[in-house]
This record gives C-alpha cells, sequence and structure tokens, in this order.
C-alpha cells in the first residue's frame, strides 16, 4: 500500500473510532462499533496493525464492560440493602430512564437519566417493600451509584482499546530501520 494512502487511512481509522467512542456517552454502542472499524481496518490493512489478539482484547473489555454497566445498579442496589426485586427494578429503570433523558441535552440526558432511573427503580420497590423511606433511599443511592460505576467502567473499556489502536496503529506506519 503506497504510504500517502496507508496514512490517509489510518488518520480516518483512528478518527472514526476516535467518534465511536465519544458516541458511548450518548449511549449509544460506540465501544462495539470501534471493535467493527478495527476488524475492518484489519482486514483492509493485512493484519499488520490490528492483529487478532487486539480484536480479541477489545471483545474481552467490552463484554466484561457491558456486564459492569448492566448489573451495577443491581447489585449497587442490594450492597446498599435492597432485595432482589429492587436490583431488578434498578436495571429496568435505567433501561426506562435512559430512554426517557435521550431526548433532553442532545442525547447527553440518556446519561441522568439511566442514573436517575435506577435510583428511582430501587427507591420505588424498596418503599412498597420496607416502608421505610430511608432504607429505600438507601437502596436507591446504591443502585445510582452502581450504574454510574458501570457507565464508567464501559467508558474506561473503551478509552483502554483506543489508546491501544492508537499505539498499533502510529507504531505500524513508523519507518523500519534495517
Amino acid at each position: 500500500m503506497a504510504p500517502g494512502l496507508a496514512l490517509t487511512l489510518a488518520a480516518l481509522f483512528l478518527f472514526l473510532c476516535t467518534v465511536s467512542w465519544l458516541s458511548s456517552v450518548f449511549q449509544v454502542p460506540g465501544n462495539w462499533i470501534m471493535l467493527l472499524f478495527a476488524l475492518l481496518y484489519g482486514w483492509v490493512e493485512g493484519f499488520q496493525a490490528v492483529r487478532w489478539w487486539v480484536l480479541l482484547a477489545g471483545l474481552l473489555l467490552f463484554t466484561c464492560a457491558e456486564l459492569l454497566e448492566w448489573v451495577g445498579g443491581y447489585f449497587g442496589a442490594k450492597t446498599f440493602g435492597s432485595s432482589r426485586w429492587g436490583g431488578v427494578f434498578a436495571i429496568l429503570g435505567a433501561i426506562v430512564g435512559g430512554l426517557s433523558g435521550a431526548g433532553f441535552g442532545y442525547g447527553l440526558g440518556a446519561i441522568p437519566g439511566t442514573v436517575l432511573g435506577a435510583f428511582v427503580g430501587a427507591l420505588g420497590v424498596e418503599l412498597y417493600r420496607q416502608k421505610h423511606a430511608g432504607k429505600a433511599l438507601w437502596a436507591g443511592l446504591g443502585a445510582a451509584l452502581g450504574r454510574a460505576f458501570g457507565l464508567s467502567a464501559k467508558l474506561g473499556a473503551g478509552a483502554v482499546f483506543l489508546a491501544l489502536l492508537h499505539v498499533r496503529v502510529i507504531w505500524s506506519l513508523l519507518p523500519r530501520t534495517p
């Protein structure tokens, strides 16, 4: 491949991956889109920069991060004294809150929407179940903190993979000395 074309493709690839990662803030599956871009770029460039282990690392990172994101609210609520149903409704509340909040702030409302939804889901169930506002608030706080941790894990995993891609692609473009 001609050096100018290789540099242009690499720059376009890294730009698209960065935009994909940033789209995760809007609750778009940006990490998975970035992994697909990496697979496509690896195929185009002959899997020199993006090798199989890079793709596998991304797959493992993103799978773990997605699990942490979804169960974060559940285990956060459980850790702070919620029942099983409070944890389940924390997950359901996060989904409803994310969908409801996505219409605000150019899509940025999805983040506080998921955190607030997890809080309200756990709070509502525990108010009904325990009839004690203090315990219900505590369970809601745990759900919100767990969901926020899960979102942070997802963004962090994407940042790690994005950094790995940048290093691998830039390294592959450097001239080799004989």
